[in-house]
């Protein structure tokens, strides 16, 4: 082909000059360059193809309005468009690619072969993918598949690559639209067609092996067969390796999803050296590839970042991590700085993974300052796509005010903590049942930014609203079973832990400036609080806050309590639950 390619200045010039004979050999020249025969030599890159492809349209189009030879070069116009189309595809522009095929079809006259349809059908699935319109290229892909089965049984028609490719596209098309176990049967079934090849037959069909044994890989690794990802996944590396040299834009981020699937599946056998090994090779083929394509390089770079800091994480190395998340937030500033749209949301999600550094660490002032930096990521990402960001922003902001509370800053915490509140109650009226949680957890921080700065009876209100908040949940049978209702179950707990401590809080803070009145209103609040729920912690500090307020203000608290319940002050009596055999203490309420 290097030879065809070299003879194009001349051709074109004998094309201009005689246009009878040298128009006819341009265009054959440049279909000639358009099919390569050897697939291990390095294809032309897309936009030159393109060019081509688009000289080829026009000189058979010149010449298919002649009448010498005209049906024949109609028909060679079609198959011109149809190259066109395949480059349009390659370059992405995919409205223009279902132009060109329509325009290919619409040749007058031109014949078209079975194999030559299944073609088009291929091209047609692949273009409707790229738009999005996935029930579209479902039924192309099916009927593309149907195509190359029938062209199989006829030996002058079989194409090697042609029914691998097909399936290959079939199962990207499923697992687009979630279909994941259908997804991972077809490629299987393409895999096993592939294993059956020759030698020289995978030579014509190298990268669709590649791809299809990396794609394999990650549908069982999403069905959580991991045993067998990891055999599949070592075919697709030897298979991958093959091509580095004559496809690496093709075959690089193949190779940086592939070790990161391999990498999550050794995490998820607990073989954690080989996942850590597999996430390092994700991260040094990343670079490999931006050295030689920024924009894709830095996107899979970060990706596999991600992925080794995981591994670090599950071996303890810290500090290795740490570096590691600190180079992921770095370089999603830079591509946020060029592309905020887009990468935003990749920043905020970086920065969020090195606050939780910090913390780990012990390092609140740099918890602060990261998790400041990941508030505003997702306040831009907010603005521009609300509904897709809004719940993380209140996350965010509720994460801020707890951090500003660890480092001293207790007036500045309550402000993050009422936004976070008040867009948490917005997303509520929406899906009350999905965001019941949320909002629970938010009124939950803002009530220990607001008994932190000494608004008591503010944050007594905040808690009791989050209690009330669960409780409707329980009632209104969110509760479930399993992992769903622990996780609800925990929030209760920790909730009404909360309030306990804000009630013991109110019930002193009040009976320190005289108001025994208000502060026996928070310590009954706080005994019907004991009632509802069985926690021990909560027990005990009911226990404690009664005891302390008899002892340090019992003058004051004991006549405000007859007088506002008709009864005597609650004493507590203890005993051992012996028939559980747990050694929990269990509580009595007498009174004196």
């Amino acid at each position: 082909m290097g030879l065809v390619r070299a003879l194009l200045p001349p051709l074109r010039t004998a094309a201009r000059l005689s246009p009878r004979p040298g128009q006819p050999l341009l265009a054959a020249a440049l279909m000639r360059c358009l099919t390569p025969d050897w697939i291990l030599v390095r294809p032309p890159a897309p936009k030159r193809r393109l060019a081509w492809a688009e000289e080829a349209v026009t000189v058979y189009g010149a010449l298919s309005g002649t009448d010498v030879a005209r049906s024949r070069y109609r028909d060679r116009l079609a198959r011109a468009l149809t190259h066109q189309a395949h480059a349009l595809l390659l370059v992405g522009r995919y409205e223009e690619a279902c132009t060109v095929m329509d325009a290919a079809k619409a040749v007058p006259g031109a014949r078209w072969s079975p194999s030559e349809q299944a073609v088009l059908l291929h091209l047609r699935a692949q273009a409707q993918s790229g738009l999005g319109l996935l029930d579209e290229a479902l039924g192309s892909a099916a009927e593309c598949v149907t195509a190359y089965r029938l062209l199989s049984r006829v030996p002058a028609e079989r194409e090697p690559g042609g029914l691998p490719g097909a399936l290959r596209t079939y199962a990207l098309v499923m697992g687009a639209l979630g279909r994941t176990e259908e997804s991972v049967a077809v490629y299987d079934e393409c895999a096993r067609l592939l294993r059956a090849m020759s030698s020289w037959q995978l030579m014509r069909v190298a990268l669709v092996r590649a791809r299809v044994f990396a794609e394999l890989t990650s549908g069982l690794r999403a069905l959580g067969r991991y045993q067998e990802a990891l055999a599949v996944g070592r075919e697709a590396r030897e298979a991958a390796e093959v091509l580095l040299l004559s496809v690496p834009d093709h075959v690089r981020p193949l190779r940086v999803r592939l070790f990161t699937d391999l990498a999550r599946c050794g995490e998820a056998t607990d073989d954690l050296p080989s996942a850590r090994t597999a996430a390092e090779e994700a991260v040094a083929e990343a670079r490999s590839l931006t050295g030689r394509d920024r924009a894709a390089g830095e996107t899979w770079l970060t990706v596999a970042l991600d992925c080794l800091a995981d591994q670090l994480r599950a071996l303890a190395a810290y500090d290795e991590e740490v570096g590691v998340c600190q180079e992921a937030a770095d370089l999603c500033t830079a591509l946020a700085a060029e592309q905020p749209d887009a990468h935003d949301p990749l920043l905020a999600a970086c920065l969020g993974r090195l606050a939780g550094c910090h913390a780990a660490a012990g390092d609140k002032d740099a918890e602060l300052r990261v998790t400041e930096l990941e508030m505003a990521a997702y306040r831009r990402a907010a603005e521009r796509e609300p509904a897709l960001h809004e719940k993380e922003l209140a996350r965010v902001l509720a994460n801020l005010s707890l951090c500003r509370s660890a480092t001293g800053d207790l007036h500045g915490a309550i402000g993050p903590a009422r936004e976070a509140v008040a867009i948490a109650r917005h997303l509520a009226e929406s899906d009350w049942s999905a965001h019941r949680a949320p909002t629970a957890r938010c009124l939950r921080v803002l009530g220990t930014a607001l008994r932190r700065t000494g608004d008591h009876t503010a944050a007594v209100a905040a808690h009791e609203e989050a209690e009330s908040l669960l409780e409707e949940g329980e009632h209104e049978g969110e509760s479930g079973r399993g992992e769903a209702s622990d996780g609800r179950a925990a929030e209760l707990a920790v909730t009404r832990a909360g309030l306990a401590v804000s009630l013991g809080a109110a019930a002193r803070a009040h009976l320190v400036r005289h108001r025994p009145a208000e502060a026996v209103t928070a310590l009954r609040s706080l005994l019907d609080l004991t009632r509802r729920t069985d926690r021990p912690d909560v027990h005990a500090r009911c226990v404690a806050a009664f005891a302390d307020a008899r002892a340090e203000y019992g003058d004051a608290v004991l006549p405000a309590w007859n007088e506002a319940t008709g009864e005597g002050y609650p004493t507590f009596v203890y005993r051992w639950g012996r028939d559980r055999g747990t050694g929990r203490i269990e509580d009595g309420v007498t009174t004196a």
